[in-house]
């Protein structure tokens, strides 16, 4: 984040253009999505280092991801709402 920080001409490239950012976060929260469902289908997940989580932390760990994916494509909707309307 940091270089994102100090980068004013990346800022200034993605307010002009919002849809771009939109669709960055699409992909984004329907990645999050997906992991997160299937987590809280099968009861089985996978950290961030590969460690393997059964039961009621792999429930979690679904319902933080699907929350995090909605809250992704909410934003996403959001952005594109501004660039087209």
């Amino acid at each position: 984040m940091y270089l994102l920080a100090r980068n004013e001409e990346i800022n200034a490239w993605l307010e002009e253009h919002p849809a771009v950012l939109g669709g960055m976060f699409i992909v984004l929260g329907f990645v999050l999505l997906t992991f997160g469902l299937i987590a809280l289908r099968t009861g089985r997940a996978r950290g961030k280092w590969g460690n393997e989580m059964e039961g009621p932390t792999a429930y979690l760990h679904g319902g933080v991801l699907t929350i995090a994916g909605a809250g992704s494509l909410g934003f996403a909707l959001f952005k594109l709402w501004n660039a087209f309307f």
